[in-house]
């Protein structure tokens, strides 16, 4: 749509009288938002430039102009049926050139041989390694040194993977080349065991820990850089070199053995490569994951509801003029039927937008992760994404911010009036320290953990820490008044 067609039809909806029984303009509406589709799709079609943030610009605006009307059911869904299309096909379009180079590193240390015949790491490998762009990808093996080769499937295939200095792994060394060849809108995979293993002296789980703390601090100082660990499952057959007891010719095991698959990237690159590369769902053998960034400023838009079966008691909003609450005014607990007055409770929801956050959703909504303030008695018992809200809640998550993507219920007995102060921390997640052992002596039928894996995902974690300044990654605050 050209830009004085759009100013023109605001200044139609301007001089409008914007009322319900006014269909005319609502039509209008409809059919410019249709034509603003059919422009695009031709565009996308003939391969056309298309400038996104324009385009954005007008969709927020046409989304703006609807709030003016009531639109049946009907004309509801068929808008944002479009609105769908137009934001999915956006992303698509215009993150087509967004990864420059990727590049591609197998640890090829001894212990991986054992992975090489497993059905769920040949699966992973070969999804990932084709969704790679052949012309923009570089593949390695790496131990102590990088090795570039080409045809890497058909080697991990064929179980030719012998190369450079395969009895050690130095995941100091393998990270931080990395994390160097991430910059310039690169991406970085990384697939190993996770067993930091060196010759030459005897290393400490501390030393561990502070070389892999030490060499992303220097990193992240150059590149604000995400890193994405996930841990994977698959059948290991062959022999398994112990670091805490070395024995000549390694463990005979077969057994299900964890491996980790680490992505190197800012934030869009990030974001894409989990979308159409390493794409979880299609992974097998998938178990956890966990993200690491730099948090900076993240602000979250958040709002009291008022309405929906969640909310236990009577309050009302501070400021009724304003659709999003901040603040209220507590004016009765709920009381369980044939219950006690000690049983009284208050309990209410919180719509959230977590839509664009690096965050995973495990750890995104979990209530353990966060952290209440203790000058009131509240708790966060459940965070629910919307679709999952009945449709009273639904309406008022409409009302205040259709942008919300979940809601957070909150419940108090005592201490029910002050400031609520939620903050999401940042934690090292439970399945990273259960997944690190300090010993691994006895690794016949041991399936979850991997020598020294927690420290180094602690010297990982506590980087993006000390880079950040900060041990949360935001805050919310209610005001609960009498």
């Amino acid at each position: 749509m050209k830009k004085f067609q759009f100013l023109l039809l605001i200044v139609i909806f301007s001089c409008s009288s914007r009322t319900n029984s006014d269909k005319s303009d609502k039509v209008i509406l409809i059919k410019e938002f249709s034509k603003f589709q059919s422009q695009t799709k031709k565009s996308i079609e003939n391969d056309s430039e298309i400038n996104w943030d324009q385009k954005l610009d007008s969709l927020n605006q046409f989304l703006e102009l609807k709030k003016l009307y009531e639109f049946t059911s009907i004309e509801e869904t068929n808008f944002d049926d479009k609105v769908k299309w137009f934001t999915e096909n956006s992303k698509i379009t215009s993150s087509k050139s967004l990864i420059n180079k990727t590049n591609f590193y197998f640890e090829n240390s001894l212990s991986m041989n054992g992975y090489l015949d497993g059905d769920k790491f040949r699966s992973s490998m070969a999804e990932i390694i084709y969704n790679l762009n052949e012309d923009s990808m570089n593949t390695y093996f790496v131990n102590t040194k990088v090795h570039k080769t080409d045809s890497i499937l058909d080697k991990i295939r064929s179980k030719n993977i012998s190369v450079g200095d395969i009895g050690n792994s130095d995941h100091k060394f393998i990270f931080k080349n990395a994390i160097k060849n991430a910059a310039n809108n690169n991406l970085s995979i990384v697939v190993t065991d996770g067993i930091y293993s060196m010759s030459g002296g005897k290393l400490t789980m501390g030393d561990i820990e502070k070389d892999i703390e030490k060499a992303f601090e220097s990193a992240l100082k150059q590149n604000e850089l995400e890193t994405v660990v996930l841990k994977m499952t698959s059948n290991f057959k062959g022999r398994y070199y112990s670091e805490s007891c070395p024995k000549k010719g390694g463990i005979e095991i077969n057994q299900t053995r964890p491996y980790y698959i680490l992505l190197f990237g800012n934030k869009e690159i990030i974001d894409q490569s989990l979308e159409e590369i390493v794409v979880i769902s299609e992974l097998k053998g998938y178990e956890a994951q966990s993200r690491f960034f730099i948090t900076k400023e993240m602000k979250v838009d958040y709002s009291v509801l008022l309405n929906g079966e969640d909310k236990k008691g009577v309050f009302k909003p501070n400021d009724r003029s304003n659709k999003i609450i901040k603040s209220i005014i507590l004016e009765k607990r709920f009381q369980p039927r044939n219950s006690e007055l000690k049983d009284a409770y208050f309990q209410f929801a919180v719509g959230v937008n977590f839509n664009d956050f690096s965050i995973p959703k495990e750890y995104l909504l979990n209530p353990k992760n966060y952290f209440v303030s203790n000058n009131t008695d509240y708790q966060i018992i459940e965070i629910k994404g919307k679709e999952s809200v009945d449709e009273s809640t639904k309406n008022d998550i409409k009302t205040r911010n259709s942008e919300f993507s979940h809601i957070m219920i909150i419940k108090g007995k005592s201490k029910l009036y002050g400031d609520v102060n939620i903050q999401l921390d940042i934690k090292t997640p439970t399945w990273i320290k259960e997944s690190g052992s300090d010993n691994d002596c006895k690794i016949q039928n041991d399936t979850t953990t991997t020598f020294s894996l927690d420290r180094l995902m602690f010297g990982i974690s506590k980087a993006y820490e000390r880079v950040n300044e900060k041990t949360e990654y935001f805050n919310l605050i209610i005001k609960i008044n009498i």
